[in-house]
């Protein structure tokens, strides 16, 4: 996957700050055309509220708007000192929306976003902007924790054996530098119902032959990721664990010390295509680093 143009979420918090960091790195690595998008809060006029109130409100939001304009033009400035293209887009709108339009109007293959989560479970709480920017994108969308000055060069791709697994790999492999070694996890799990043929005993149905089966199946798709990897110039390793995958996914992250997490999105395009309780959402939820969430075929 090819990056040439870059949307940066903007708020101008903490948060944005390491979005922007990273989204500076990767336009810098790939040499693409960085965008600063800014989605403006819509001061709605205030019902039961004096005339001399809403002066003052008026003068705070335009101050404030000074202010912001200020911060994004200084961003701005620095970025385009490096010696790359960049630009900024400020609108009204919920930023789900916002970046979302903005990355349909200028083609973008990546749109870069922070989070304002906490560690631990309640990391990245159900509602914040990065999620609804993942539900209303149309392409790619990286989450962003911990330092982003450098190359990401420990990455861990979620891999389904579908498609969506292809090109969480594939993009995943141009957000690196090459010959950096990728982990691939693959969750497995037992055919529903498997748990009742416990209860018969092995005698009465040798319930260890599903899942000798399943195994051998995964460990057969396992080496066709494998072959087939190897056009992308980095090593690849795959592991099978047994268990929910977005829970597999982010403890292998957790041991592994992964700075990436590369995990396919599923659903529908639009509003709706992440729905609450998805591995990818899940995923995103407990992480302990950054998230790429790669929508489309591999490829694509």
């Amino acid at each position: 996957m090819a990056l040439t143009t870059l949307l940066v979420g903007c708020d101008l918090s903490d948060g944005s700050d390491v979005a922007l960091e990273r989204a500076i790195q990767l336009a810098s690595q790939h040499r693409a055309r960085l965008i600063l998008v800014h989605a403006q809060s819509d001061d709605a006029p205030m019902v039961d509220v004096d005339n001399e109130m809403l002066k003052q409100l008026g003068e705070v939001s335009a101050a404030v708007r000074v202010e912001e304009a200020r911060e994004l033009a200084d961003r701005l400035v620095r970025i385009q000192a490096m010696g790359l293209e960049a630009e900024v887009i400020s609108r009204i709108g919920p930023p789900g929306e916002v970046l979302a339009a903005a990355a349909i109007e200028r083609k973008a293959e990546l749109i870069v976003v922070g989070t304002h989560g906490r560690t631990g479970l309640s990391r990245f709480l159900i509602g914040s902007q990065a999620t609804e920017v993942i539900r209303h994108a149309t392409c790619d969308v990286l989450v962003c924790r911990g330092p982003g000055k450098v190359p990401f060069h420990r990455p861990l791709v979620a891999h389904d054996f579908a498609p969506t697994g292809a090109a969480a790999l594939a993009h995943a492999s141009a957000l690196c530098e090459p010959l950096v070694p990728i982990e691939i996890v693959h969750a497995w799990q037992l055919p529903a119902g498997s748990w009742g043929a416990t209860l018969l005993g092995q005698s009465r149905f040798p319930w260890s032959t599903v899942r000798d089966a399943v195994l051998t199946g995964a460990k057969a798709q396992a080496e066709k990721v494998v072959a087939s990897a190897r056009s992308l110039g980095n090593p690849v390793h795959v592991e099978l664990v047994q268990g929910p995958p977005a829970q597999v996914i982010t403890a292998a992250a957790e041991k592994g010390g992964h700075d990436l997490i590369a995990v396919g999105a599923h659903g529908l395009r639009g509003v709706r295509r992440l729905l609450l309780g998805s591995v990818a959402e899940g995923t995103i939820r407990h992480a302990p680093c950054s998230v790429l969430v790669v929508h489309g075929a591999a490829g694509a």
